[in-house]
């Protein structure tokens, strides 16, 4: 596969009353926290959530509350592919709480998604101010940086990410794409293998250390990369593709 080709492929988610109202206010008391517990439902429907978070943030003007009340339902926008809502609650959440880590990492991942990277770097890096020991934002910062073509910049934030979490396949597999993305395929299936390692089961780590294989001449390499795919993903495209021009 020609480098151009190689690079499109490779480059192919956190009450006190007076005693003379106590009776009064019991009700109200106690319907936040089943409000809240709506909000985070694992069972009801995204719009009844939604409501349910809406109602908390009306309701209370207990801080706390309203910030988990809107960082939650930013994610259930997000989940809904409602993204500009979504930033907007996260960005509720940042003014109530400066030093929210999920809501910037949140409001990073939306913007990623939006095609806003720099504005997803930003926040990205806001939170690792705030939690320097999460691989998840410097694995995601990385995803940025891969977007906007910084891949040494990219690479760094992986390498971070699989020094917080050395068993965190998902920082190798990308820093293998990234690597592969700049010609530098040896030490990219390098990082694929140990993707593979961490999860036997990865068939994209397969199909993309065949891909960094077939760019070093070994065919018998990537043959076998390649029949690995279809062992457990049957109806890979490309791997079937790859393997009949290699056998042919």
């Amino acid at each position: 596969m020609d480098n151009v080709g190689t690079r499109a492929f490779l480059l192919a988610a956190m009450i006190a009353v007076s005693a003379t109202c106590a009776t009064a206010q019991a009700p109200a008391a106690q319907a936040l926290p089943e409000q809240l517990a709506a909000c985070k439902s694992e069972t009801a429907a995204v719009a009844d959530k939604i409501a349910a978070c809406s109602k908390v943030i009306a309701e209370t003007t207990d801080e706390e509350i309203r910030i988990e009340a809107y960082v939650q339902r930013g994610v259930l926008r997000e989940q809904s592919e409602q993204r500009d809502e979504a930033v907007l609650d996260y960005s509720e959440a940042i003014k109530l709480d400066p030093q929210n880590a999920v809501a910037f990492f949140n409001r990073g991942n939306v913007y990623d998604q939006l095609g806003q990277y720099d504005l997803a770097v930003a926040d990205y890096s806001e939170a690792i101010k705030i939690d320097p020991k999460d691989p998840d934002i410097f694995n995601n910062r990385g995803q940025s940086y891969d977007n906007k073509g910084l891949f040494d910049l990219a690479i760094a934030d992986y390498t971070e990410a699989i020094k917080l979490a050395p068993t965190s396949g998902r920082a190798y597999y990308n820093r293998g794409l990234t690597l592969a993305a700049k010609g530098e395929h040896k030490a990219a299936a390098a990082d694929f293998t140990e993707a593979i390692r961490i999860d036997p089961n990865d068939g994209e780590a397969y199909v993309n250390r065949a891909i960094a294989n077939e760019a070093l001449g070994d065919q018998a390499a990537a043959k076998a990369d390649y029949q690995k795919v279809l062992e457990l993903q049957p109806a890979h495209n490309h791997a079937k593709d790859a393997l009949a021009r290699l056998t042919n």
